[in-house]
């Protein structure tokens, strides 16, 4: 759900750049936005729980901490 949030939000970012004069807010949107979006794919990437992240899915916690590495 919130993939799909974002996907919609991305689109329209865009046709703001498209169709408006690009202004430090609309930057600043656009990073959120990616921000935002590399946090849900590491969450779903992301088979335990750990820190604040909790899922019912994966309740439990590995040994050992494994790196979530993305690009955007």
């Amino acid at each position: 759900r919130a993939q799909h949030r974002i996907a919609m939000l991305n689109e329209e970012v865009a046709e703001y750049y498209q169709h408006f004069r690009v202004t430090p807010d609309l930057i600043e949107l656009r990073n959120l936005l990616q921000t935002a979006e590399l946090i849900v794919r590491s969450a779903l990437h992301r088979h335990e729980s750990r820190g604040l992240h909790y899922t019912l899915d994966y309740p439990q916690m590995l040994p050992e901490a494994i790196d979530t590495v993305l690009t955007p």
